[in-house]
């Protein structure tokens, strides 16, 4: 079983904003393979089973505030009794990365993000992957707060597209060939206009 939880928070007024790209990833992964993601209320997560070429994988989002991310993710790891530092992806927003890009790796810090933060604290370890999805502004001295918080604008949407489709690609590869395989994939992609 493998375990891929993006993270993001919850309520309509959160939707689509730059903050929630960890889940709106996960929403477009269960769109195409057509499962409806359900709430797990004793997990504090939405989630839902899927079959990628023979491997079992739970798609997940947490019920929870970005800052209280690790609630849901350790609940889930313990339900599933799955060891993080093989079977967990953890997928969030990077402020830090332009947008147009993704960033795939098998452990790290939580480089500032909140949600991963969470994660590290109640995991107690930074040895899970991560892919971290760019939303970076294009002017560097914008307020982190007041970005993250925001909607894509119209013109950001045609490349969150694209940038959302190369992740649910490279997160199949995680669970059915190997890190490193997603890896290739997606980290030296540059998606523009």
């Amino acid at each position: 079983m493998k375990l891929i939880v993006g993270l993001g928070n919850p309520g309509i007024e959160y939707a689509d904003t730059r903050h929630n790209a960890g889940r709106l990833l996960i929403e477009l992964a269960a769109s195409k393979q057509k499962i409806l993601l359900s709430r797990k209320k004793a997990l504090k997560a939405y989630g839902a089973s899927v079959e990628w070429d023979g491997c079992s994988v739970f798609l997940a989002y947490p019920d929870t505030w970005m800052n209280l991310s690790g609630e849901s993710v350790k609940r889930l790891v313990n339900h599933f009794e799955i060891d993080p530092t093989k079977d967990l992806l953890v997928i969030v927003d990077d402020f830090a990365l332009p947008l147009g890009r993704l960033r795939l790796r098998p452990k790290g810090s939580d480089g500032g993000h909140n949600g991963l933060k969470s994660v590290h604290a109640l995991l107690q370890t930074d040895q899970y992957a991560r892919l971290r999805i760019g939303i970076g502004p294009s002017n560097p001295a914008a307020s982190y707060e007041a970005f993250v918080l925001e909607r894509f604008k119209t013109t950001e949407k045609k490349i969150l597209r694209k940038v959302l489709e190369e992740g649910a690609q490279a997160c199949r590869l995680w669970a059915t060939e190997s890190i490193q395989a997603a890896m290739n994939s997606v980290n030296a992609l540059a998606i523009k206009v």
